[in-house]
């Protein structure tokens, strides 16, 4: 696996950057925990908001009556 280089901050991967977090202010497992939970959520509710539109469409043509 190739060792890389970041060198900006924002440049990392969340993962990375919870990792770094823990090391710098030398927290304990529930932040960074919760640090993971929200960066999750808030990624999905993204995207449930950018493909919206599609998720209606699909639920409409498929011919499902409520």
């Amino acid at each position: 696996m190739p060792l890389i280089v970041l060198a900006r901050s924002g440049e990392y991967s969340s993962p990375l950057g919870l990792a770094l977090f823990v090391v710098k202010n030398r927290t304990s497992g529930n932040q960074p925990m919760v640090g993971s939970g929200v960066v999750a959520t808030l990624s999905m509710i993204v995207a449930f908001l950018v493909f919206q539109r599609r998720f209606v469409q699909g639920i409409l043509m498929s011919g499902l009556k409520a």
